[in-house]
């Protein structure tokens, strides 16, 4: 996995997450489902649903990586693991509770591998 992307997932680092966006789609191409399958992990963790950071960092990488899929045409190769996280996301209320409109963390991951996939 890139070095980058090892560290923001690896280390939950959120003030570098946004350095993504300074790599090249071509450079970070080939490590998006290794990626893809740790923020799985980190989604799937207990403490998830209440961890602000591990939410933001995931969201920023979820958009990068998207992001890269789309620009490099390479959905075919990373369909397996974007379709596992989605399904992931499933396992888990997409339903907002209470007065909260907003949608859950795991509903936010959801639908913006969805839109990846029908872009």
């Amino acid at each position: 996995m890139h070095q980058l992307f090892s560290r923001v997932l690896g280390q939950r680092d959120l003030s570098r997450a946004g350095d993504l966006f300074s790599l090249q789609d071509s450079e970070i191409e080939a490590c998006l489902s290794q990626a893809l399958d740790q923020i799985k992990a980190i989604s799937c963790s207990q403490d998830y649903l209440t961890n602000d950071n591990d939410q933001a960092v995931v969201e920023i990488c979820i958009t990068r990586i998207t992001t890269a899929i789309r620009e490099t045409g390479s959905i075919e190769r990373h369909s397996e693991a974007l379709v596992g996280l989605w399904e992931s996301c499933l396992e888990h209320n997409l339903t907002p509770q209470g007065e909260n409109t907003e949608d859950t963390p795991h509903a936010k991951i959801a639908s913006d591998i969805t839109s990846c996939i029908l872009q």
